[in-house]
């Protein structure tokens, strides 16, 4: 027995070196993996950043981006509950939505996201109203008995209409031709949060491209974009849970599409920062942030003139020195803050913007706000700029960061579209590739240690829950 404890002993203190030495090993395979996440989020899709430095080199064209307020506009015979969202149809009136006698407070929703007001039934009032865009007539009014705590409005090119529900955690295509009850699509589960492909929690918004297929801000809760096929196929999915802070929303509040790039553009609320990504695959483009924009930004529309332009409008800043909320208007092409928009009447000013509107040449751009509950309409004072077709590239400004490698436009054609060898996919794969081969390396190594230890102890006898240590002597030990 003895000699059983012994050699019991030295197996186990050769099993002791061993683990001490996979002990080492330990931080050594961690920083490895720390650094491949690190270097993964460093160099993924050798994007372009696109921030203005607050000095505005293009200052000097604000003239052509000056708006007017328009008062008197639209003509309401009603008091509007907060209004979530504006669209534009394809006829060019104002479609907005709002929440009735509705208002999201902090009692609305549990800790795990429920809507605790359910019982008291969904606003009796119509939720959808189009206006005309320049009388300011009341043309139609839909969506009564159906919401309950409204958020976001698109109208497609095929003049469907898609809205989100924050309360429902639902999203909802409408042919108006077929129905202003019956929506065509139902997306998520009524009432219920969750995070699967099936699910949604608090859906923001919802981008629709010509072929049909569509794109949902899940804005709230999973920070997430998903993207569908036409017939509402989950297809793939970015934003939630990434340790890459270009891949992290707080908040994907808003959705902007920019057809000639090819490009989805997402207005992330609680960065104070637009972010677009390639709309075939979701990999990341561009970013544009300012410091005139400040910490908060609710939404972004794109127009295609003057080589393509962003319309964003901020929010309240909880921050010392907070930056007066309006409306911006960035250069896609520097990144430059080129034109701003706000109420030049105290009494008309911003409060708490949530969602705008903008017509394709930029005549006329559309302010929905929660409270006062209300729709701001501005009309461009210089004539309005031609439209896609006629567009002239401004040459960047000295505050644009380029990588090499970048998709930037060649001959009317952008890297990365449909058909085009793309360096955000080539560059994924590599980095794939390396971080794949890290963690097999990993991996083998902890194989090979783990067949080392039971080769050193010769089989079931090297168990050390076998040998009686209550039997050995005090230096054995």
């Amino acid at each position: 027995l003895n000699i059983t404890a012994a050699n019991g002993c030295k197996m186990y203190t050769k099993q002791n070196k061993i683990f001490s030495h996979l002990r080492q090993m330990v931080p050594f395979l961690a920083g490895l993996l720390i650094f491949s996440v690190h270097f993964t989020c460093t160099v993924e899709a050798r994007p372009q950043t696109v921030s203005s430095n607050g000095n505005n080199a293009s200052n000097a064209r604000f003239g052509a981006h000056e708006y007017a307020y328009v008062s008197s506009w639209p003509i309401v015979d009603r008091k509007l509950g907060s209004v979530s969202a504006v669209a534009l149809d394809g006829d060019g009136n104002v479609v907005i939505f709002h929440r009735g006698s509705h208002v999201w407070q902090l009692s609305s929703f549990d800790t795990e996201n429920r809507y605790q007001e359910a019982t008291g039934g969904p606003i009796a009032q119509p939720t959808v109203l189009k206006f005309n865009r320049n009388t300011g007539e009341l043309l139609q009014q839909w969506g009564e008995n159906l919401f309950y705590m409204p958020h976001g409005l698109t109208v497609d090119h095929e003049q469907n209409y898609w809205l989100t529900d924050v309360a429902l955690h639902q999203v909802f295509k409408f042919d108006l031709n077929h129905s202003t009850t019956e929506p065509v699509l139902t997306l998520g589960t009524r009432f219920e949060p969750g995070n699967d492909a099936y699910h949604y929690c608090k859906p923001t918004a919802v981008a629709v491209l010509k072929s049909g297929e569509f794109f949902v801000a899940d804005g709230y809760c999973n920070g997430r974009i998903v993207k569908y096929s036409a017939e509402g196929i989950p297809l793939l999915s970015w934003g939630r849970n990434s340790f890459c802070r270009r891949a992290f929303f707080a908040i994907p509040h808003a959705l902007a599409l920019v057809p000639d790039r090819d490009l989805l553009c997402v207005a992330d609320r609680e960065q104070g920062r637009v972010q677009c990504f390639h709309t075939r695959n979701g990999t990341f483009h561009s970013q544009y942030s300012s410091p005139e924009i400040g910490s908060r930004l609710f939404s972004v529309k794109y127009i295609s003139s003057d080589g393509g332009l962003l319309y964003t409008i901020n929010g309240p800043q909880f921050v010392l020195n907070p930056v007066p909320v309006g409306g911006h208007i960035i250069e896609m092409a520097s990144g430059n803050v080129i034109g701003r928009f706000q109420p030049n009447n105290p009494k008309h000013a911003f409060s708490n913007p949530h969602e705008l509107a903008v017509t394709d040449d930029g005549s006329e751009v559309y302010v929905a706000e929660l409270n006062p509950q209300m729709v701001h309409k501005f009309r461009l004072i210089s004539p309005a700029r031609p439209t896609g077709s006629t567009t002239t590239t401004v040459k960047p400004a000295t505050s644009v960061t380029r990588n090499e490698g970048e998709n930037t436009p060649e001959n009317g054609r952008y890297a990365g579209a449909p058909g085009m060898n793309s360096a955000l996919t080539a560059g994924s794969i590599g980095i794939f590739s390396i971080v794949s081969t890290l963690i097999v390396t990993s991996l083998l190594v902890i194989l090979m240690a783990r067949v080392i230890c039971f080769r050193t102890g010769q089989g079931s006898s090297s168990r050390v829950d076998e040998v009686p240590l209550r039997n050995m002597g005090d230096d054995e030990g």
